[in-house]
């Protein structure tokens, strides 16, 4: 979790003294699956905000660093964050950083309220030690012990890599046959929202926002196993 939001808001991996500054919303479905476990690594504990229209506007005008939204949930959730499309763009140029993570019953449709990026598969896979880290997610902090630590039950065809940096792939050929090296976690630096996409490149607006999506369970995200169970 801290490497994901280092990326988003340094840009590489930091430290505990910057990270201190840094506010960061979640947007879920359950109090107690708030990712508080980054606090250790120097973050303050996320604010929650329940996944419902008021919840959602809060969090994005609300002047966080970055905004979460965790996986899980049914579908009022999925059509509230759907209906809230505008409010993400508007957030997203303007600067904010967004963090989101898939959710393993909803694939695809869970991103609706973003535009389209390329295709969430699901995978039934039971196994840990079946993902690495790119050179872009070394960078970041990801190493083989935190990717392997859980299992990620998404990962993602059709990304543009001209304008996605990938940080961490499916490793196992007898675990994912010719799915293997494919994308589970990506992301994006000074990009917009526009032109029904997204958009990459420095300059697009004066403080354009970095985006990250992660397949649900990545960096050992157990609250959000919970939010699918419950």
């Amino acid at each position: 979790m801290a490497a994901g939001l280092d990326y988003l808001l340094f840009g590489s991996a930091s430290n505990s003294t910057s990270r201190s500054g840094k506010t960061v919303a979640y947007i879920g479905t359950d109090l107690s699956s708030t990712p508080s476990g980054i606090g250790s690594a120097g973050y303050s504990t996320p604010s929650f905000f329940a996944a419902t229209p008021t919840g959602i506007a809060s969090a994005l005008t609300g002047g966080f660093d970055a905004v979460m939204v965790g996986s899980g949930g049914g579908s009022t959730d999925a059509a509230n964050l759907a209906a809230a499309a505008t409010a993400f763009a508007t957030y997203f140029n303007g600067g904010g950083s967004l963090y989101i993570n898939t959710d393993e019953g909803f694939g695809q449709t869970w991103y609706n309220f973003v535009p389209s990026f390329g295709t969430a598969v699901n995978n039934s896979i039971s196994a840990v030690g079946v993902f690495a880290p790119t050179a872009a997610g070394s960078a970041i902090g990801l190493t083989d012990p935190i990717v392997d630590a859980d299992i990620t039950h998404s990962f993602y065809d059709g990304i543009d890599t001209s304008l996605f940096t990938v940080f961490e792939v499916t490793d196992s050929v007898s675990s994912f046959g010719t799915n293997n090296g494919k994308p589970v976690a990506f992301g994006l630096r000074a990009g917009t929202i526009g032109d029904g996409g997204f958009v990459g490149g420095e300059g697009t607006v004066p403080e354009p926002g970095p985006l990250l999506l992660v397949g649900a369970g990545l960096l050992g995200w157990a609250a959000t196993r919970r939010m699918r169970r419950g």
